[in-house]
């Protein structure tokens, strides 16, 4: 997965584990839980909660963790003529969010200002902050744990996780060999909402507008929850107003309006499964590094800038297209761990090797004289 910030030249590569996808997996199920109570022709309104799928316009491309859009299908008159016009629908997304391993708020808002400030119809933006006790490193190859877990084959899951544990490490540490595979020490969620001022100030801790809460170490999610209620409910008179303004007879748009679905995440089960998650997390990070994919390697520069499709936009994201590589040439550490990478632009050594090529061009050009 790959976010570019073109100003500043910034590449964070990070690999995709299972515990980065489970918090939006659990909110995809809650939503769709509240959204089957609400008695609608999904037919005509589609209501979907995305995960890792992609948000575009002319200017600007992403892939957030998380999205919800709906989009309308107006009923047709003439179901059958297939030459017949019919009205191609435009999603709209009404929240976003993001989710991160050990990673930096501070590039977490960033993503969620960017997608927030190119649709003006989003309303909730959520952040999911998965924090490790210490950066993870993978085993030093003079290591015990290396020496020994090198020299036999790639365990199955089985045999590397052991069947029972304390409770007391749900959430690890996860030592596996002397070696701290993974260990999380918090799972908070932050929601922001757009202000009546019609922007979202991402500074502000302003109880309107700003919510925050912990399932781990700690369920505190009291304030969470009362604000993703809120955007439910909010999300429930969109659709009772999409029916109105698809001029639906009156008596579904009464059995919507007096529905009664419940917002219940129920983050006993999140705690759960996000659980699974680390020990899972443990697992693939132990296969990568048996396969040797945390080894690092450079690209060449012509690799860089010519081997691959590359987007020109101000920020791209995404798990299969890279961002543009400036026409100077960029050197990429490839190393799939969670952690950001920096990729910059190095203007001088660029400069001296051109400067070394002309001259070798110059030496073999003879001279008039000869």
């Amino acid at each position: 997965r790959f976010n570019y910030f073109q100003d500043t030249q910034e590449l964070q590569i990070m690999a995709p584990l299972p515990i980065h996808e489970q918090p939006t997996t659990h909110l995809f199920k809650a939503v769709t839980k509240y959204t089957d109570a609400i008695p609608y022709d999904k037919r005509l309104i589609d209501v979907t909660l995305h995960l890792n799928h992609r948000m575009q316009n002319k200017d600007f491309t992403n892939i957030p963790d998380l999205q919800l859009s709906v989009a309308v299908h107006p009923p047709e008159n003439d179901e059958d003529d297939d030459e017949a016009e019919i009205e191609i629908p435009r999603p709209v997304i009404k929240w976003v969010g993001e989710c991160g391993l050990s990673s930096d708020d501070n590039s977490m808002i960033r993503k969620l200002r960017l997608m927030t400030d190119s649709s003006g119809e989003t309303e909730y933006a959520l952040m999911i902050s998965l924090q490790e006790r210490s950066k993870w490193q993978q085993p030093k190859d003079d290591s015990p744990a290396s020496k020994v877990l090198r020299a036999s084959p790639t365990m199955d899951y089985e045999d590397f996780i052991p069947r029972r544990i304390k409770r007391s490490l749900r959430f690890g540490p996860v030592i596996i060999q002397s070696h701290v595979w993974i260990d999380v020490c918090e799972v908070r969620y932050t929601v922001f909402k757009r202000g009546a001022d019609g922007h979202f100030d991402f500074n502000s801790k302003n109880a309107e507008t700003f919510a925050e809460g912990t399932i781990y170490p700690e369920i505190k999610m009291g304030d969470i929850e009362h604000v993703l209620s809120e955007a439910a409910e909010s999300l429930k008179e969109y659709i009772i107003s999409l029916m109105e303004g698809m001029g639906l007879e009156e008596p579904a748009i009464r059995s919507a309006r007096e529905s009664r679905p419940v917002w219940d995440p129920i983050w006993e089960a999140a705690l759960n499964q996000i659980s699974t998650a680390v020990y899972l997390t443990a697992y693939c990070r132990y296969v990568d590094w048996h396969h040797h994919k945390y080894d690092k390697r450079k690209l060449p520069v012509a690799q860089a800038t010519t081997g691959t499709s590359l987007s020109s936009n101000p920020t791209a994201s995404s798990s299969t297209d890279q961002p543009h590589t400036p026409s100077t040439g960029l050197s990429i550490d490839v190393e799939p761990e969670r952690s950001a990478k920096r990729a910059k632009v190095d203007d001088g050594k660029v400069s001296k090797a051109k400067a070394k090529k002309s001259k070798k061009a110059k030496e073999r050009v003879p001279s008039s004289g000869q």
